[in-house]
C-alpha cells in the first residue's frame, strides 16, 4: 500500500508533544551543561546529545545540547525496522519465531555475518532482529526490510515519533545506500537526489532487480549528505521510548527488549543501571549512540550522542571517551 508523505506529517502529530520537563536548579542546568560541552569539546565537526526520562507520554528531555537537529545516525535507523517487527508481533500479524529463508537477492553490503551463510537457510524472525541490532548486519536488515514492507516501515517510523519523515522516505535498504555512493559507477546518489518521490520509488524498484558485486564497490565514506538515514537526537529518543512501551512483559513482543542488551557499548555499573539497550551507528565521518537505560531508581532514561564531521575521520577512541565522560555526567545528576 501507499503511503504519502503528507500521511506520514499528519500521523506524526498523533504521538503528541513531550511533557515539559521539570526545571532543574540554575545552578545545576549551568553546572551538567558546562560539563557536557567539555566532554564534547574533544570532538570535531557537528555535535549533539540528549538525555530523556521515558514517560507514558513520550520522552521527558532533562539535559540536551542541539537536540533537535539534523544528524545522519548511520544504523540507528534499525530501530525503526525493529519497532515495526514489535508492532506486527503485537498485532499477532507475526511471530518472532517464524521462521523466513535466506534469500542471494538480498545479501547486504559488507560487514555481513549472513552473508557467508548458506542461501536458504531458515532463519527466525527474532534471530534477523537480533543480529540486525547486535552486529548491526546488513543481509539480516536488508531481509527485514523485505519481508516487513518498505513503506510499512516508513509508517511506524512516524508512529515511533519522528517528526520529519520526509528525511527518509524512500526508506534506503542497505545496499541501496552503499550503491547511490559508488564511485565506481559514478555516484548514482548525485542523479537519485534530482528525482520526486515517485522517481526515487521507481529507481530503487529497478535497482532492487539487480545483485551488486560488493567487491567492485567504492563506497565513498564522505558523501553521508548524498545517501543515508537522517534523525534529531529527540526522533530517537521518541523511537527508543516508543519500544520500551510495546515491549512489556504482558505483551507478545517483550523479547525484543532482551535484544538490545547483547551489546551495550557503554562500560556501565551494573548496581547503578539495571537495564542497558543500545542501537548505534558509524561510518568514517559519523558516529550515533542511543541507549535506553533503567536506573536502580527504577525510572527509565535514553541517552544520545551524535557526531558529524564533513572535513575528515573520526577518532574512534575519543568519541568513546567523550559519550563515557558524557553519560557520567548524566548518571551524576540522578538520585
Amino acid at each position: 500500500m501507499m503511503v504519502s508523505t503528507a500521511t506520514l506529517l499528519a500521523m506524526g502529530m498523533m504521538f503528541g508533544a513531550p511533557p515539559a520537563a521539570k526545571a532543574a536548579p540554575a545552578a545545576e542546568t549551568a553546572r551538567v551543561d558546562k560539563a557536557a560541552r567539555e566532554a564534547l569539546a574533544q570532538l570535531p565537526g557537528e555535535k549533539a546529545f540528549a538525555f530523556t526520562e521515558v514517560t507514558p507520554a513520550g520522552p521527558k528531555l532533562l539535559y540536551g545540547l542541539r537536540e533537535n537537529d539534523r544528524f545522519a545516525i548511520g544504523s540507528g535507523f534499525k530501530l525503526f525496522i525493529l519497532g515495526t517487527l514489535t508492532q506486527q508481533v503485537n498485532d499477532e500479524q507475526r511471530r518472532l519465531a517464524d521462521v523466513k529463508t535466506l534469500q542471494a537477492d538480498w545479501i547486504g553490503p559488507p560487514h555481513s555475518e549472513m552473508a557467508g551463510w548458506p542461501m536458504g537457510s531458515p532463519v527466525t524472525l527474532h534471530t534477523f532482529a537480533l543480529k540486525m541490532i547486535s552486529i548491526s548486519d546488513n543481509t539480516a536488515t536488508d531481509h527485514l526490510i523485505h519481508l516487513l514492507g518498505r513503506e510499512t516501515i516508513e509508517a511506524q517510523m512516524v508512529k515511533m515519533g519522528h517528526r520529519q519523515p520526509e528525511w527518509n522516505i524512500p526508506l534506503l535498504e542497505t545496499r541501496e545506500m552503499t550503491m547511490l555512493r559508488d564511485r565506481a559507477q559514478g555516484m548514482p546518489g548525485k542523479k537519485y537526489q534530482t528525482l520526486d518521490l515517485a522517481g526515487k520509488r521507481q529507481f530503487l524498484t529497478q535497482w532492487d532487480a539487480m545483485r551488486p558485486d560488493y567487491d567492485k564497490l567504492d563506497f565513498d565514506t564522505t558523501a553521508y549528505n548524498l545517501a543515508e538515514w537522517f534523525a534529531t537526537p529527540l526522533d530517537m529518543a521518541r523511537a527508543l521510548t516508543w519500544i520500551k512501551l510495546h515491549t512489556e512483559a504482558d505483551q507478545p513482543a517483550a523479547p525484543v527488549r532482551a535484544i538490545l542488551t547483547v551489546d551495550p557499548k557503554l562500560q556501565y555499573d551494573p548496581a547503578v543501571w539495571t537495564y542497558v539497550g543500545f542501537k548505534g551507528g558509524s561510518e568514517d565521518q559519523l558516529l550515533a549512540g542511543n541507549w535506553l537505560l533503567q536506573h536502580r531508581n527504577g525510572r527509565w532514561y535514553t541517552f544520545h550522542a551524535n557526531c558529524n564531521n564533513p572535513d575528515g575521520k573520526l577518532d574512534m577512541g575519543k568519541m568513546i571517551t567523550a559519550v563515557q565522560e558524557l553519560f557520567a555526567v548524566m548518571q551524576d545528576t540522578l538520585e
